[in-house]
């Protein structure tokens, strides 16, 4: 008796997916559209979650020195769009802090400013 074996899934549509949405992605951050962003990143995941489904009941010779590389771009792209949502956020960040500064409290950081003058003072004199 022959043992049947599960024939091999083609993971190549899956990667495509993945690659396509990370292409919308990257078009709503450079647009700014956080409308647009928010719907990609929805989509995005839906394609992660299909393609882990996929791997997950893919032959063990499914995954391809190819198709391995475009992960790893892929996984690259993630890591650049992480940045740049970062980078977005300390921005945001600092101008609402400019914007609206914390109130100066009774402790010790309402005499940062003058001890810090004082120092200039000081090596002035």
């Amino acid at each position: 008796m022959a043992a049947v074996l599960s024939p091999v899934l083609d993971l190549t549509p899956h990667i495509a997916a993945i690659e396509a949405q990370l292409g919308g992605l990257d078009a709503a951050l450079l647009a700014q559209d956080a409308q647009a962003i928010e719907s990609c990143s929805q989509d995005l995941h839906r394609a992660l979650a299909d393609a882990l489904a996929a791997f997950r009941h893919a032959g063990p010779d499914a995954m391809t020195p190819k198709l391995r590389q475009q992960l790893l771009l892929a996984q690259a792209r993630v890591m650049g769009q992480q940045s740049t949502v970062r980078k977005a956020a300390m921005s945001i960040e600092r101008t609402l802090g400019m914007l609206l500064p914390q109130e100066a409290s009774s402790t010790y950081s309402a005499l940062a400013p003058r001890s810090g003058q004082m120092a200039v003072n000081a090596y002035r004199a």
